[in-house]
């Protein structure tokens, strides 16, 4: 759907008087929402290579893993900016473990889409690791993420709502 459809739709169920929000969506949980495959890396990897993996599959982040596969850290295109622009010359020769954000905040799949965001706020964050029992990834979730479910929520909910009436 274009932009110009999407407003018009979203002005002629407002108009209409059709509850835009779901009410239960912030209740429902992460895994809810369809996990992105998190794309990990060993924190041995060089920033090159991250760098290079990122561009490729237009990702913002990318989560390390450690030698059994859990989460010891996350590579952000923050981290890059702070910790390595400017500061690294020779990112071929430089490991992502050195420049990672170690033992980020995660999160279970279980969780609310409304525990979720508040993390992100209160952290500062747009990505947060989804991990299984065994603290190994099995997603990762972003602001964007949340904001795309709620919107599809949304028009399902005002397609239904146009469908039912008389």
């Amino acid at each position: 759907m274009d932009q110009k459809t999407l407003m018009s739709t979203l002005h002629s169920a407002t108009a209409r008087g059709i509850q835009l929000i779901p009410p239960n969506i912030l209740s429902e949980s992460i895994g809810s929402i369809g996990l992105k495959d998190p794309l990990t890396m060993p924190p041995t990897a060089t920033l090159h290579e991250c760098l290079d993996v990122m561009q490729r599959k237009r990702v913002g982040s990318l989560l390390v893993t450690d030698a059994n596969a859990k989460l010891v850290g996350i590579f952000t295109e923050r981290d890059f900016l702070l910790k390595v622009t400017g500061k690294v010359a020779d990112l071929s020769g430089a490991k992502v473990g050195d420049y990672m954000t170690k033992d980020p905040v995660r999160e279970r799949p279980e969780a609310s889409l409304a525990f979720a965001l508040s993390v992100m706020s209160h952290g500062g964050f747009r990505h947060v690791p989804i991990v299984d029992q065994d603290d190994v990834p099995i997603g990762i979730v972003s602001v964007k993420d949340v904001v795309d479910h709620f919107v599809r929520r949304m028009l399902d909910g005002i397609f239904e709502s146009v469908d039912t009436m008389p």
